[in-house]
């Protein structure tokens, strides 16, 4: 329950651009397994520099959103969501890049933003918020995409020697699902009682600390090993997780949880869209007309 006194006041926002400012936020988190693909850095390394190169974006948007506000948000229990939000934000970074080494961006990309699924059910019982008929209409057709998109190449990776991999690549995948399930309903949670800004700069920053602390114990490379590699970290923080994460933090104050999370599949869609065109990743018929069926769940969550 929001505590009064520390509630935020936000202004009237139009619905239709916070509807565009969380699709834009999504795209641009839809290229992150491309720019990991790219950099020659470990899983938790690459979650270490993505936040790194962020940082200062969002330093300047917590000022521009006034520093009076600062310090009676980090001494609120505002505090606790947040952090909580960093940590499981890097469980998520971590093995949704991981799984990168294992299996498809297709595979990893959809199965890693089957997240809604978990926010509805988590916010439905934990938040109280029932979902509505459409939501709960349009899940269902989001899942059905999902199913579609990733099957023919679970169907294909099975015939192959490699299929232990791709197995425990989607695995890795699931994880990081529920990982940012955890990260969505924080992240609602927090935004009852700070501003975005505030709440992206600091859950970014504990990000950091966690991604680090995890590529040390896991004896990653942590620093690039070439200019490529320097351009997709970041590319991570700058494109993914500045912009991208920071549209979407904006747009969940004016979101139930579900709705806006069910639509973080669109970045399941981009991602196999720039894999075809960059890895000669090509989905096939049943992938296309899975692509189509989320594309109408957002359009569902739109109207919903």
């Amino acid at each position: 329950m929001t505590t009064p006194d520390l509630a935020m006041p936000r202004p009237a926002t139009p619905a239709l651009a916070m509807f565009l400012a969380l699709l834009l936020g999504a795209t641009c988190i839809g290229f992150s397994g491309v720019f990991v693909r790219y950099a020659d850095v470990g899983p938790a390394a690459a979650g270490f520099w993505r936040m790194i190169f962020a940082l200062p974006v969002l330093a300047a948007w917590t000022a521009l959103e006034g520093r009076d506000r600062l310090a009676p948000a980090l001494g609120s229990r505002a505090l606790w969501p947040i952090a909580l939000a960093g940590l499981a934000f890097a469980v998520d970074v971590t093995l949704y890049n991981a799984s990168l080494g294992f299996t498809t961006i297709a595979n990893a990309s959809l199965l890693g933003n089957l997240s809604p699924v978990v926010v509805v059910l988590a916010a439905w019982l934990l938040l109280g918020e029932t979902p509505t008929c459409r939501v709960l209409g349009a899940l269902m057709l989001a899942v059905a995409g999902g199913l579609m998109l990733v099957l023919p190449q679970l169907a294909a990776a099975s015939a192959t020697p490699a299929a232990a991999n791709g197995i425990f690549g989607d695995t890795l995948a699931v994880g990081a699902a529920i990982a940012y399930a955890g990260y969505i309903l924080a992240i609602r949670r927090a935004r009852d009682l700070a501003e975005a800004g505030l709440i992206s700069l600091v859950s970014s920053a504990l990000c950091a600390v966690f991604c680090l602390a995890a590529a040390l114990v896991l004896g990653e490379t942590i620093l690039p090993q070439s200019l490529q590699g320097w351009l997709a970290v970041a590319a991570l923080g700058l494109v993914s997780h500045a912009l991208g994460q920071g549209l979407i933090t904006l747009a969940l104050g004016h979101y139930g949880a579900g709705a806006a999370s069910l639509v973080m599949v669109w970045p399941a869609l981009v991602s196999v869209l720039a894999a075809w065109a960059l890895f000669a990743e090509q989905p096939g018929p049943a992938q296309a007309f899975g692509g189509v069926a989320i594309l109408a769940a957002v359009l569902l969550v739109r109207r919903g």
